[in-house]
């Protein structure tokens, strides 16, 4: 799975995640339930590199399962930006364009992570291509 776009919007996904991260953890955001210390910001942050980079640089070494993985890791991640908005709307007491923007931002780490499903899906297609014609290649 050495395909470049896929690694490369991976990675974006991990740095989408880990600004969003780091902007609900700043006072601007003033909600009661997203009160995060220096410390859990890291410890998160940590948690999601190591998650993030382990199908990262299995993909790099072209083990082609890793991309599932990977999936699972966006997936997963992708759970955050939907929870910003709830809490960014139902709870923030910050103003209406803090509340956007931070919406905003969410919405287009969503965007994202979609298209790398995209970019994955067609990898897994041309995979499955290609995997077909050396099957049906040796049985002629």
């Amino acid at each position: 799975m050495k395909d470049r776009n896929v690694i490369a919007w991976a990675i974006i996904s991990m740095v989408g995640f880990i600004v969003l991260n780091f902007l609900m953890s700043r006072p601007f955001v003033d909600s009661t339930n997203v009160q995060m210390t220096t410390p859990e910001f890291w410890h998160t942050t940590l948690i999601a590199f190591v998650l993030y980079a382990i199908p990262i640089v299995l993909a790099a070494l072209n083990w082609k399962p890793s991309f599932y993985f990977m999936g699972l890791v966006i997936a997963l991640y992708t759970l955050s930006p939907i929870s910003v908005i709830f809490n960014m709307w139902m709870d923030s007491g910050a103003s209406f364009m803090i509340k956007a923007l931070m919406s905003i931002f969410s919405l287009a780490l969503m965007a994202g992570n979609a298209y790398w499903l995209v970019l994955a899906l067609r990898l897994r297609l041309r995979q499955q291509k290609i995997a077909d014609a050396k099957r049906f290649a040796a049985k002629k």
